[in-house]
């Protein structure tokens, strides 16, 4: 039995839903695959909650419960500040968890975060795109360079193996991407067309509804979806830099664009491109033919539309949303212990 010793940091949406997720179906990973994933380590902003020897089940499930902000509660385990380095001297990690939420700006303090785990020989996996849209080539190369692991497949299309896929089609040159990769402002878009609502409107409901944060200005100035194609980019040997990518905001669309859109026979989508070929990419607001493929994918579903020499794939699934993004996570974890162990399964 491989034991994979676990520190998580950041623990919002994402980090609760891996705690639970570890706790449920960490008995079925130990028959299926031998690996026996144990979170040793959680952080959240204001505080810690250690255990040398892993949390049960029901003390994560306990864990979820404690307020925002609030793993400082987590009597006994608590600790009333945040410092990776004692995590890591406490507990000796095998795998850094990142899931802190993306600063587009300096990329912290994520970045800093995969850097220290690097230095002590630690693997990563992240859902944090900010690190990677900004410094994909230096910690991919450190990794490397350090026999480590980095693996990232929830940062884009978080319920759907979508990197997995591409880093797949090895003999196929990929000419374009195009996509719907945020589901927010897709959930935004489909709210306008399908109650004839004004954009704010339609930007309140997806905040009552949890799918939009307090401050959705990632998402609606199309830098999330964006940071993907940076990404995506870089799976696929053709980097493009964040601030290469030219945005349009999706505030700009107002009721009547959407009324206009229908009767002459579009339907409006917040589309992100990446043209390898050119090196160019961008997000902009398109009228799409109501026959098209994506004129069909609507609330909190993504798509992405790949074309390569030999044809065209399209894919679509869950953009993110807690659980799916923490299963794609707790994927890469089990990935690498296997990798780590030797075995290719």
């Amino acid at each position: 039995m491989k034991l994979v010793k676990i520190v998580v940091i950041g623990f919002g949406n994402v980090g609760r839903a891996f705690a639970k997720i570890v706790a449920l179906k960490k008995n079925i990973l130990e028959g299926r695959y031998g690996v026996s994933p144990i979170i040793v380590g959680v952080a959240d902003s204001r505080g810690m909650a250690i255990k040398g020897d892993g949390f049960t089940e029901y003390e994560l499930l306990k864990l979820c419960e404690v307020p925002r902000s609030g793993v400082n509660m987590f009597s006994p385990y608590a600790h009333d500040f945040v410092d990776i380095k004692y995590m890591y001297d406490a507990v000796q990690p095998d795998i850094h968890v990142e899931l802190t939420p993306s600063n587009y700006i300096e990329g912290e303090p994520g970045l800093s975060n995969i850097l220290f785990a690097f230095s002590r020989g630690v693997h990563v996996v992240t859902a944090n795109k900010a690190p990677l849209a900004l410094k994909y080539s230096d910690l991919v190369d450190m990794a490397r360079k350090r026999s480590l692991h980095i693996k990232f497949r929830s940062t884009v299309m978080g319920g759907t193996p979508l990197i997995d896929i591409i880093t797949s089609l090895r003999s196929e040159d990929i000419e374009r991407i195009d996509g719907i990769l945020n589901a927010t402002t897709n959930f935004i878009l489909t709210e306008m067309h399908d109650k004839f609502i004004e954009f704010d409107e339609a930007l309140k409901r997806a905040q009552v509804l949890g799918v939009a944060e307090a401050n959705p200005s990632l998402d609606i100035e199309g830098l999330d979806a964006a940071a993907k194609l940076v990404i995506l980019s870089h799976v696929i040997g053709c980097s493009v830099k964040l601030d290469d990518v030219k945005r349009e905001t999706l505030s700009k669309v107002k009721l009547r664009d959407v009324v206009e859109a229908i009767k002459e026979g579009y339907i409006i989508k917040y589309i992100a491109s990446l043209d390898t070929r050119k090196r160019e990419a961008w997000v902009k607001v398109l009228k799409i033919p109501r026959g098209d493929v994506f004129a069909q994918i609507n609330g909190t579903l993504n798509a992405v539309k790949i074309k390569t020499d030999v044809g065209e794939l399209f894919f679509v699934g869950k953009g993110g949303g807690g659980i799916e993004t923490a299963h794609s996570v707790l994927d890469d974890v089990v990935a690498i212990a296997l990798s780590v162990k030797g075995d290719k399964r």
